[in-house]
């Protein structure tokens, strides 16, 4: 596994952790790549929630 992509939640945190200690040649936290869409969602949110 080259890299992955998911989301920001914490399990998936535990999920790159896991695949780690799992596999041997998975780079671990820094072959994770954020969602780019979850990213701009939670700016947007972020943005917005003045506003509510």
């Amino acid at each position: 596994i080259l890299g992955i992509t998911m989301d920001n939640a914490t399990p998936n945190d535990k999920m790159v952790d896991v695949l780690e200690t799992s596999l041997p040649d998975f780079g671990g936290a820094r072959t994770r790549t954020r969602c780019f869409d979850h990213v701009v969602n939670l700016c947007a949110k972020s943005v917005l929630r003045p506003f509510d």
